[in-house]
């Protein structure tokens, strides 16, 4: 047991979160896991379900594959997922809720909403997509002569 003790770094402790795991990637996951993660990645599994799986965030498991050398791929967005982005940005929702609930990023949802001709709302503090001018409406009277 006293072998096994020296091999825990003496700062172990300090990496715990309350729950008792290390928040640090490297000490939470085996050399064996990271491989796993590694070729299921280049198998075609998106990051957002690696995250899910191995119980880290997705820019851990994105940290974790640049260090390893991986090439990083875009993620297009299947057609359930572009089915749903539009419906729910004309129910109103906004594009970055859509990314995240989709496990997207905010430019796919964004072409993809341009590419199926949905009509973008101005964002806010744009009037009519114009960056810079208020949303604040300004009642000119034409000045009488």
């Amino acid at each position: 047991m006293a072998e096994l003790a020296a091999l825990v770094p003496a700062d172990f402790a300090a990496d715990l979160d309350e729950t008792g795991r290390s928040w640090l990637v490297r000490r939470r996951l085996t050399d064996q896991q990271v491989a796993e993660l590694v070729e299921l990645y280049r198998s075609g599994v998106g990051t957002p379900a690696l995250s899910e799986r191995f119980g880290i965030s997705k820019p851990s498991v994105l940290e974790l594959l640049h260090e390893r050398g991986v090439r990083m791929r875009r993620q297009p967005l299947t057609k359930t997922q572009r089915t749903r982005a539009v419906q729910l940005y004309e129910e109103g929702l906004a594009i970055k809720p859509i990314a995240a609930e989709l496990g997207s990023s905010f430019g796919a949802v964004h072409r993809v909403l341009k590419a199926e001709g949905v009509r973008l709302r101005p964002r806010p503090g744009q009037i009519g997509g114009q960056p810079g001018v208020s949303d604040v409406c300004v009642s000119v009277r034409p000045s009488k002569p």
